[in-house]
């Protein structure tokens, strides 16, 4: 190339350079200066709260920590917009104006970079956009399960939508046995009756009723309950059970109330301090928590901290004495002296024709009251006020209730309408908590959204009822398929904080809900699924009492049926046991890795997802359908062709190819396939003196999942090695290393007939490590 044409070429090139230079800085201001038509495209709209384009990062995050948000807008269309953002620890709002950032061919993008907060807070925030006098809104959609949003005519709907970012303590900390924690719940006048000589007695009354004591430990419970039937239930009945649950495979029981009340659930209690009497003594009690504490295992008890019962000595004190009363204060009272009325029709106002009574009259219907507040109006249950005092009594002084049964054995707390009291009261009872016991948790009841409870300065956990109404609603009655089940998942892993999500008490029902087997129409296979599912993924299961032999029930009353002694479906028991034994062996399955929805299929009904930590790589897969599935799993960077992997549920071994592996899964079951590790046992199989002709192979079986749990259709394979000897190796994992195989030999023919091997079973001890070669004659 000459001189000249060099000159032209470089020429060329640094004036497209300078064009470039001198455009470009205009592009924000272009995007930016929208043509003004006072109108906002709302399907241009779009922000993912779980993408980290739009998100930055995804999900709880630490104080100190910056997130940046993006909003996406058809190109050129707006004029502004703006980040409003409700700071619930300040109790203030915030705007951020957001900028032009970037955009592709269809849309722009706007951000902001939020302020790293300093304090624990969650944020609530929706997007304004402005189109010169026009004004949309954009926020999460009505299923307010995070993810793609929607868009809203006016702030209210926005603001009742908003999407929300959980800001927490970076000390945060919660106890690491309630991530490996299995609980069982127990209702105690329901479950066992260890000692007749307590139970309660019809002379006996329940605000005026009569105690009605079922001599028939199978009756139904009172309907409408009035809280005044009773079975005999109580701690000697726990404590007499308590190897039976362990071999359950139950690492912690918590038990509804506990404490002196005149009712059988006893949320209504009479005294903090004391055992009620029909379930025992303090002695009763501590012996209670010492043969759970001599078998590894845990105690959490209700704590009732909200409201009292009527009959309460405080609160009679106060219709006795009115003002003049210590404890005035300890409630909110409008008029004085109190009156009670009988509400017939049950609706918490005193109508015309209710009969004005004392509180503890024979009613018709249930106590009322306008004269102070009670639990959601119901006067047997007056609310106690958050005055210094009884935070003191509570949990402030050195014997306060908290701190007192925690010294005399129990592990932590459950509290109570946990949402129904302020912040504060709970800030103050985790500081004494933590202070008695550093281990014991504190769990809330919290039914919906608990986020703001968990940025560590009240609760390690709460009851998941969330994840209790996704899978009551995919599995028990199918009203959602695997997209909005995998929504919903996603939901609650972006709202909490990872020491609080793998600390959530994850249960199917509660004596507050219909059990899950009535949800599910009484299909068993729903309920086994459904556990299969609770078994393998983070948080602490949580069984409630029955459901693990088939009771079922619908709401109050009815879910708080007696435990079937005698009736019990030992073979789910068996299955129950069988899935929580591989959540014990497998501590991925408890506190390692996720990647929700490596199978989400609508149009079959399954999903799956991968769970994996420095030992194990595990994959688990429901098939939510009436029909059997393969389920293949996408496996490529997770799991190399050729790796073997167990189905430790069905039995059988299955290779990766392709990238994928495919299993069989029979209609309403699942999967939890074991990848291969460097642990695993390898055992030689080898079997003399059956002749086989050409078509005929010799397969090895057994009781073991790695040998197809007996079905020949997941037989493992021998080789040929002359003409009646046939060898081959199978390697076990950690479910069955260590203990006692048993199995047999079988010949498949070319026409897919089995002849089984005669006699005995084989019976041999597998190694807990290393090899092994189990040498056998076939027995005719």
């Amino acid at each position: 190339m000459d001189q000249r044409r060099r000159i032209a070429v470089w020429t060329a090139v640094w004036a497209f350079v300078l064009i470039l230079s001198l455009i470009l800085p205009f592009r924000g201001q272009r995007a930016r200066a929208a043509t003004n038509d006072n109108n906002v495209e709302w399907l241009g709209l779009g922000h993912d709260s779980r993408s980290s384009f739009y998100r930055n990062p995804v999900g709880a995050i630490p104080t100190g920590q910056r997130v940046h948000l993006r909003l996406r807008v058809y190109r050129y269309d707006i004029t502004g917009a703006v980040v409003r953002i409700w700071n619930s620890a300040a109790g203030r709002e915030e705007l951020y104006p957001m900028a032009w950032e970037t955009n592709d061919a269809t849309y722009d993008y706007w951000g902001v970079d939020l302020p790293a907060y300093t304090a624990p807070t969650v944020l609530w925030y929706h997007f304004r956009i402005y189109d010169g006098a026009a004004t949309a809104y954009y926020a999460d959609d009505g299923a307010r399960d995070g993810g793609w949003g929607a868009a809203y005519g006016n702030e209210a709907d926005a603001q009742a939508n908003d999407y929300n970012i959980t800001i927490y303590d970076p000390n945060f900390t919660t106890p690491d046995w309630l991530k490996n924690a299995v609980i069982y719940q127990i209702f105690p006048d329901r479950f066992y009756n260890g000692d007749s000589s307590n139970d309660p007695r019809t002379t006996e009354k329940v605000y005026g009723d009569s105690v009605l004591f079922h001599t028939n430990w199978f009756d139904l419970p009172e309907n409408p309950p009035r809280g005044r039937d009773f079975y005999g239930g109580d701690l000697a009945g726990i404590l007499s059970k308590v190897d039976l649950l362990r071999d359950l495979g139950v690492t912690t029981l918590y038990l509804n109330p506990i404490f002196t009340s005149p009712s059988n659930h006893k949320y209504d209690i009479t005294n903090y301090f004391q055992i009620d009497p029909h379930f025992g003594t303090l002695t009763t009690f501590q012996n209670l928590a010492s043969a759970l504490h001599n078998r590894g295992m845990r105690l959490i008890l209700d704590g009732v901290f909200n409201h009292t019962s009527v009959a309460h000595p405080f609160f009679q004190d106060v219709v006795q004495r009115g003002s003049a009363s210590p404890y005035w204060s300890w409630y909110t009272v409008y008029r004085y002296p109190i009156r009670w009325f009988d509400d017939q029709n049950r609706n918490h106002l005193w109508d015309p024709g209710e009969p004005q009574v004392n509180w503890d009259s024979p009613l018709q219907g249930i106590l009322g009251s306008p004269d102070y507040d009670s639990w959601w109006g119901f006067a047997t249950l007056p609310e106690w006020t958050e005055v210094q005092a009884v935070r003191d009594y509570v949990y402030g002084s050195s014997g306060a209730v908290a701190r007192y049964w925690l010294q005399q054995g129990a592990d932590g707390w459950r509290l109570d309408v946990a949402d129904e009291v302020s912040h504060s009261f709970w800030q103050g009872f985790r500081a004494a908590v933590k202070a008695t016991r550093a281990d014991a948790p504190v769990i809330g009841e919290i039914w919906g959204d608990a986020s703001e409870y968990l940025t560590g300065r009240e609760m390690d956990s709460v009851m998941n009822y969330r994840l209790k109404f996704a899978v009551t609603d995919f599995i028990a009655r199918r009203s959602i398929g695997p997209t909005a089940f995998h929504q919903r998942l996603l939901a609650i892993w972006e709202d909490y904080p990872p020491q609080a999500w793998y600390a959530l008490m994850n249960l199917l029902d509660s004596h507050d809900t219909a059990r899950f087997l009535y949800d599910a129409g009484g299909d068993k296979a729903r309920l086994r699924l459904a556990y299969l599912f609770l078994m393998t993924y983070p948080g602490a299961p949580t069984i409630y009492y029955g459901d693990e032999v088939g009771l079922t029930g619908a709401s109050d009353p009815d879910n708080r049926r007696t435990y079937p002694w005698g009736q019990e479906d030992q073979a789910l028991r068996a299955d129950v046991k069988r899935l929580i034994r591989i959540r014990s062996l497998y501590a991925a399955l408890r506190t390692g890795g996720i990647a929700h929805g490596a199978i989400l299929d609508e149009a079959s009904g399954t999903y799956g997802y991968r769970r994996w930590d420095s030992s194990f790589k595990l994959l688990v897969g429901l098939n939510n359908s009436d029909s059997g599935r393969i389920l293949s799993f996408p496996v490529s960077g997770y799991l190399t062709d050729g790796t073997r992997v167990t189905d430790l549920w069905n039995g059988g071994q299955y290779a990766v190819s392709g990238g994928k592996v495919g299993v069989p899964v029979p209609p309403k079951g699942g999967t939890i396939l074991v990848a291969g590790a460097s642990g695993d046992v390898k055992v030689t199989f080898t079997v003399q003196g059956y002749v086989t002709y050409y078509g005929q192979n010799i397969f090895v079986v057994g009781d073991a999942p790695e040998l197809g749990f007996w079905d020949p259709a997941k037989a493992r394979p021998l080789s040929w090695v002359n003409s009646n000897t046939w060898s081959g190796d199978v390697y076990f994992t950690d479910y069955s290393k260590c203990a006692t195989l048993q199995y047999k030999y079988i010949v498949k023919n070319p026409d897919g007939s089995v002849i089984w091997e005669g006699g005995a079973n084989h019976i041999r001890t597998l190694p807990c490590s290393g090899a092994a070669s189990f040498n056998d004659s076939w027995q005719p």
